[in-house]
């Protein structure tokens, strides 16, 4: 029966295949449907056991026509040029046969839509899941399923009979499946299976458990410590020292493997995983929390036994909630006022002080803000303002605001709609995506917008831009610049949404149609849309797979091969150790996530990334992120693994060991210090720095405390004590002083984070707090009274506030700043010290900034005290709309705090309330933003900003001394970014400046970087200074300046004394016959006289110990292919007595000519080529060395040669070393022009940066006499695996000041400078004979030089 249901599915889906499709019944005229873009007719259920398919249909008809089809479902769409009918729904499985009918006046056409819901064919899948059940920190038990053979359809969800559905890791046909903790109990060793559904068609997969033969650690059990101690079995109550700061536990284990063995049941029955805190694997401490969010009374630790059964420990406890001050019996509304320009929000509140946040929203606009914001007094209540919002008609605004730990405390009100005045939706004209080259995951979308009533919003896969992204027009008429990166989680681009000021929009999804005439559909590029499996990637290599984490951390670089994924790939390594875990949790990016990018020299992805100190021993686990999902190093299977082989877990931040009151509950008489004294202990990685947070409870004061280990009155970073004061004058008020935030770090940046007020979802076992709780939450609180108390409860007279924007307008084309200036009455008892005002700007959109305030002075005479501040407003903010104001947190020395809403500056200064916004033409100025992070390695460096299109030059100061420039060609990303190649090997912050080609300069901005030690770090040979030279000195200063090191110049002057210029030709003339060029000029005015210029690679030598050549490989037959833009590969091959071709050495040579000034690099290395340059990239693939002594020796033949010889000249060779790139050079001369060759002093030997030598060789018989210059070098090749890369250059250059050596007239000449750097020079003629190459056998594969076996062999050494 199974034979027969597979054999009709297939027979179905072949007669489906034939048939469906649209097909014309009537006779061929005019009248024609023709489809909108490709499309398919047979379709395939989302779900696997659905037996229905979703299709979607466009077609496009003739302007003017009416098309009747009764069986289908379709809207029209209509253009300038024709209608678009649109058909969706959807059918059952089996066929849908429609006809179409088409009329205009008398010609009608009819058409057969034929349409299919097909299943899958069963008889081609097979499915498999992981042998055993995975874990990790993140995604905690899973199980991975793929299914193989369906390569025509994708299931959104795979279903199951247990649950909900396993959804797809990326559109691919790889799930994932989470297990619950629970499972294992007393399940230890078990098997367990999941049923997947297919086509109705059950599937039973099978997997062992994760703790399946895996060794059990020695629990003891009887050590665990709980905090505080006493709570454990005992009738004594604990108070939590915050909202949902429970008691905790440890407990210790003795494991050999770094998996979560100690599971606890909370409060609901709800399982946990304890987290591993301390220790190696002879005693690894983790900690737990007895979450108390159900009210429940006793919780139990459940422990795994060697013969894989498990057992409940059961405790009972007495736990207090945190005293809940701010819960409300009943939902209270808020009142709302009208004013003529805003609405006004307010609601009671009777709380005696707010140490929380709440999140004010209207619709999907919100922003968040503590106290004191709204806060009009203790006594009084929240005031709010507001620009009013436009939207849709029939679409109510929705106002809210709850307490940002707990949502139970909300308040909502709804207001009327507000009817825009104009419904004109945007309009996108075209968009694109781009690439950015560098050591990042960004791409740059550009898009050009018209809107009639100016854009607001940009909306990306749920991230919003506004008017910072506006490149160059106007809101209603511009082009628009995104850089969107890939983030942890899949980040491909699917919608897009553009609103303008009257909530007006469009919006596209993934492969919508934007514009029909002419077509427009949107889409992202593949690089954006492709999955990947753990088959894409064909290799992947670590330089370190053991590694020692003890006290240091783990630098380490990662190496991908894959011929399916595109190098336009965004690819994230994301490491999920717990440490990486706690760096991520803080939104550090020291340790991840990390870019991968393709490696152009290497034919590779690269990624150096960095791996904590003290982190868990045992196999590292990690993510590869790409914009459609991800892959587990689970996944992958027997790729190389990460293991840490020393190490000692330190994931707990410092911690209180003692903390103390000082003058608790004094009375305050005269002026007092009150605080507390504390020893902060970290064991292993040691105390780095702390800040804690103090409030007064009536009077809502805060004072923030900052502190280092430099501070400490005594010890040292593993112990040390410290102590925080507060000074108090005796006009004061009696009230609680509380600790409600504290953070301390690590030298590891390990935290340990408390916060009175956390969310439900916040890790509260990182309490700083831990050792304290035996002693109670009172020690968190410190009374103080007030004997000279006096009552004064009235908010005084604001006498002035005014702003520093003329006609209250901010132009917020470019980033501007404002000024507040404003005083009150000063209060009987004074203004509290240390306790400032903060200015709060809103905008339509609930986009906040807060000026904190400075105190100007408190005038006696006048009875008022003065305040100011200053902010910047960001590009574009609350454009279009108005900015309003407010002050808040004023705190008088009664305990009295108080603030001034829009609505009371409206009333007393009706000019200064707010500012319009508007927005000018954009700025030419350039303006450094961001740049990606970079390594101390050095190396490219992509820089991010605003009118960065014009970029010239880029200034590099490392020091007052040390000033590079870099001019920039072609790596310019519109106006939002620059790539420059040329950052030096430095781990001190340094300073970068643009300069554009009109001298505009940019901001200084300073680039910090992050040090980082390569693995396979070259020792690279710096060539010694060289005194400078030349009349004038180094060719004066228009042509280059004396450093310490040497001359060095400005293009296009070259040379050791800057007096050779480099001359721009044409093209040379490619061969198609043989590997020469030539290129034809006149050395003198007459056309009879010219120079030839040879460059030939000559033969291959092995060399012994000895430098002895023992054998020569001479090149006498290559093959020859044309790529792009001048480039051009010559191949050919070594072929050993007795081998088989694989075993052939294969030489390729690509040629590049650079017709106008470019940066490029080379292992590292940055190279300057000049106009009219020809580069070579040498590449040699394995060689059977005779000895493991040898080495080999590739032989270049340099020859500069005037063809008339009856000319008075002199010829001249020179072989030296350079002094700006640290490479050696030979300079052929014949009379004032020169043949320069740079050969640089590094190569990539098996993947790796080596010294490469290079030898001018005196023991082959050159030509040279005084009208030739001939000379033979040769590079240095050690020994290697599987492939060597060199990159040599060659240029024609005019001297100035040329040098005379053999000359056909007996005459002394003057020595004088003739350097120069490749190709180039008008009136000359070169041939350029290349006799080396790489073998080609497939010429589009030239680039991948077989990469999957070269990799591999590397990996067998």
């Amino acid at each position: 029966m199974k034979r027969f249901y597979f054999f009709f599915i297939t027979l179905n889906f072949f007669f489906n295949f034939i048939n469906c499709q649209l097909t014309r019944l009537s006779p061929p005229n005019s009248l024609t449907l023709q489809e909108i873009q490709t499309q398919k007719y047979i379709y395939y259920p989302l779900k696997s056991n659905a037996e229905i398919c979703d299709y979607k249909l466009k077609f496009s008809f003739e302007k003017g026509s009416t098309l009747s089809s009764p069986d289908l479902f379709g809207s029209m769409l209509y253009t300038d040029s024709y209608y678009v009918i649109e058909f969706k729904g959807n059918i059952n499985v089996g066929s849908l046969i429609s006809n179409i009918t088409l009329s205009l006046g008398s010609l009608t056409s009819v058409y057969s839509l034929n349409l299919a819901c097909s299943l899958i064919d069963l008889s081609t899948i097979s499915l498999e899941i992981d042998d055993r059940i995975k874990y990790d920190n993140i995604l905690g038990y899973y199980s991975t399923i793929k299914i193989n053979g369906m390569d025509y359809h994708r299931f959104s969800l795979l279903e199951t009979k247990l649950s909900s559905g396993i959804s797809s890791l990326g559109n691919s046909n790889n799930y994932i499946y989470f297990w619950s903790s629970s499972i294992f109990e007393n399940k230890m060793n078990d098997t367990f299976t999941i049923t997947v559904e297919i086509s109705k068609n059950a599937y039973i997969l099978a997997t062992n458990s994760f703790y399946y033969n895996v060794p059990t650690p020695s629990l003891h059990s009887q050590y665990i410590e709980a905090f505080p101690d006493y709570i454990v079995n005992s009738s004594l109550s604990f108070t939590e020292f915050g909202y949902h700061y429970s008691p905790l536990f440890y407990f210790i284990s003795e494991t050999q493997t770094p998996v979560p063995y100690q599971l606890y049941i909370g409060g609901g029955g709800t399982i946990y995983k304890t987290k591993a805190i301390l220790g190696n694997k002879n005693k690894l401490k983790s900690i737990g929390s007895f979450q108390n969010y159900y009210g429940a009374t006793f919780f139990q630790i459940l422990f795994f036994k060697d013969d894989g059964s498990s057992f409940r420990q059961t405790y009972n406890m007495n736990i207090i909630e945190f005293p809940n001050l701010y819960s409300k019996t009943q939902d209270q509304l808020l009142t709302i006022n009208n004013y003529p320009r805003l609405f006004s929000f307010s609601f009671p509140t009777n709380y005696s002080y707010n140490f929380f946040n709440y999140k004010y929203s209207i619709n999907e606009n919100f922003f968040i803000s503590g106290w004191p914001f709204g806060q009009l007094s203790n006594f009084k209540h929240f005031s709010v303002f507001i620009d009013p919002l436009y939207t849709d008609v029939g679409v109510s605004n929705s106002f809210n605001v709850k307490a940002d730990f707990n949502p139970n405390l909300s308040y909502i009100n709804t207001l009327s709609t507000i009817q825009p005045p104009d419904n004109t939706k945007p309009v996108l004209l075209s968009y694109s995506f781009n690439r950015l080259k560098g050591k990042n995951s960004k791409i740059l979308i550009t898009l050009n917008i018209v809107s009639k009533n100016g854009i607001e919003t940009i909306e990306l896969n749920g991230f919003l831009f506004g008017l910072e992204t506006l490149v160059s027009g106007s809101n209603k008429n511009g082009t628009y610049e995104i850089i969107y990166q890939l983030f942890d989680g899949a980040s491909s681009i699917d919608t897009l949404k553009c609103s303008d000021m009257y909530s007006n929009y469009f919006s596209y999804n993934k492969d919508d149609v934007i514009s029909y005439d002419p077509l427009l559909i949107f889409k992202a590029p593949e690089y954006l849309t492709n999955f990947y499996e753990a088959n894409s990637l064909d290799y992947i290599r670590f330089e370190k797979n053991d590694i020692n984490l003890l006290n240091s951390v783990g630098y380490n670089t990662m190496y991908l091969n894959s011929s399916t994924i595109s190098p336009d790939s965004l690819l994230l390594l994301v490491l999920t150790d717990p440490i990486s875990i706690s760096y991520q949790a803080t939104g550090s990016t020291f340790h991840g996530p990390f870019p991968i990018t393709y490696d152009s020299n290497l034919k590779l992805f690269k990624c150096d990334f960095i791996i904590p100190s003290n982190n868990l021993f045992g196999e590292l686990n990690y993510l590869i992120n790409y914009a459609n999902g991800f892959l587990t190093n689970n996944q992958l299977g027997s790729s190389p693994k990460l293991l840490i082989n020393e190490t000692y877990l330190d994931n707990q931040g410092p911690i209180f060991k003692i903390f103390e009151k000082l003058n608790e509950n004094v009375i305050i008489s005269d002026n007092s210090l009150i605080g507390w004294k504390f020893t902060i202990t970290d064991d292993f990685n040691g105390f780095s720095s702390g800040s804690i947070i103090v409030r007064g409870s009536l009077d809502s004061s805060k004072y923030i405390f900052n502190f280092t280990l430099a501070d400490a009155i005594t010890g040292d970073k593993f112990e040390s004590q410290y102590q925080i004061l507060i000074s108090l004058s005796k006009q004061c008020a009696s009230q609680s002083y509380i600790i409600s935030n504290v953070i301390l770090t690590d030298t590891n940046n390990i935290q340990s984070v408390f916060n009175q007020f956390n969310d439900a979802n916040f890790d509260r076992t990182i309490t700083p707090f831990i050792n304290i709780y035996e002693n109670g939450v009172e020690n968190l609180q410190l009374s103080v009274i007030c004997s000279y108390g006096i009552a004064e409860q009235t908010t005084p007279t604001l006498l002035s506030f005014k702003h520093s924007l003329s006609n209250s307008i901010a132009d917020v084309s470019k980033i501007s700043s404002i000024r507040f200036d404003f005083s009150i009455a000063t209060p009987t008892t004074g203004i509290k010290d240390n306790q400032l005002p903060t200015v709060y700007i809103l905008t339509k959109k609930l986009k906040k900034i807060e000026c904190i305030s400075e105190l100007v002075i408190v005038d006696n005479i006048y009875g008022s005290t003065n305040f100011t501040c200053t902010t910047r407003l960001p590009i574009g903010f609350g454009y279009p709309g108005s900015l309003i104001f407010s002050i808040y947190g004023f705190i008088n020395n009664a305990g009295y705090y108080f603030g001034y809403s829009t609505s009371n500056i409206l009333s007393s200064f009706s000019s200064s309330y707010y500012v319009n916004t508007t927005f000018s033409n954009i700025n030419d100025e350039p303006i450094i933003t961001s740049t990606d992070n970079i390594f101390s390695t050095g190396g490219i460096l992509m820089i991010y900003g605003r009118s960065l299109s014009n970029t010239k030059q880029i200034s590099i100061y490392y020091s007052e001394t040390n000033v590079q420039s870099t001019i920039i060609q072609d790596e310019i990303y519109g106006s939002s970014a620059v790539l420059i190649n040329s950052i030096s090997e430095t781990s001190k912050p340094f300073k970068i400046q643009i300069i554009t080609t009109s001298g505009l300069k940019s901001n200084e901005y300073w680039v910090t970087p992050i040090y980082f030690e390569s693995p396979t770090k070259p020792v690279i040979p710096t060539n010694p200074p060289q005194k400078c030279s030349g009349n004038p000195e180094c060719g004066g200063k228009s042509q280059g300046y004396c450093s310490p090191n040497g001359c060095i110049c400005f293009s296009p002057w070259i040379g050791t004394s800057c007096q050779s210029k480099v001359i721009v030709v044409p093209p040379p003339i490619v061969n198609p016959n043989e590997p020469s060029t030539n290129i034809i000029t006149n050395s003198t005015e007459s056309e009879a006289s010219s120079l030839v210029g040879v460059i030939s690679i000559i033969s291959l030598r092995e060399l012994d110990h000895n430098n002895k050549v023992i054998k020569t490989f001479k090149f006498e037959k290559w093959n020859q292919t044309n790529l792009e833009n001048n480039r051009n590969i010559y191949s050919t091959s070594i072929k050993f007595e007795g081998s088989s071709s694989n075993n052939d050495c294969f030489i390729n040579v690509e040629t590049e000519w650079y017709e106008t000034l470019r940066n490029i690099t080379f292992a590292d290395q940055l190279l300057v080529m000049n106009p009219s340059t020809l580069k070579y990239n040498i590449n040699i693939t394995a060689y059977p060395f005779q000895s493991k002594l040898n080495t080999l020796q590739l032989v270049i033949r340099a020859k500069l040669t005037q063809n008339d010889y009856n000319d008075d000249i002199c010829s001249n060779q020179e072989f030296g070393k350079t002094v700006a790139d640290n490479s050696d050079f030979i300079q052929l001369s014949v009379k004032d022009h020169s043949l320069y060759g740079r050969f640089v002093k590094r190569g990539i030997v098996d993947g790796r940066i080596l010294s490469i030598d290079n030898v001018k060789l005196n023991d082959l018989d050159d030509e040279s006499n005084y009208y030739t210059s001939d000379s033979f070098i040769g590079i240095v090749i050690p020994q290697y695996t599987n492939l060597i890369q060199l990159d040599p250059d060659f240029g024609l250059l005019v001297d100035s000041s040329p040098t005379d050596s053999t000359c056909k007239k007996s005459r002394t000449l003057s020595k004088g400078a003739m350097i120069g750097i490749i190709v180039g020079c008008v009136g000359f003629v070169i041939v350029v004979v290349i006799f080396a190459a790489l073998y080609v056998k497939y010429k589009y594969h030239l680039r991948n030089l077989k990469s999957v076996i070269k990799m591999e062999n590397m990996n067998k050494n």
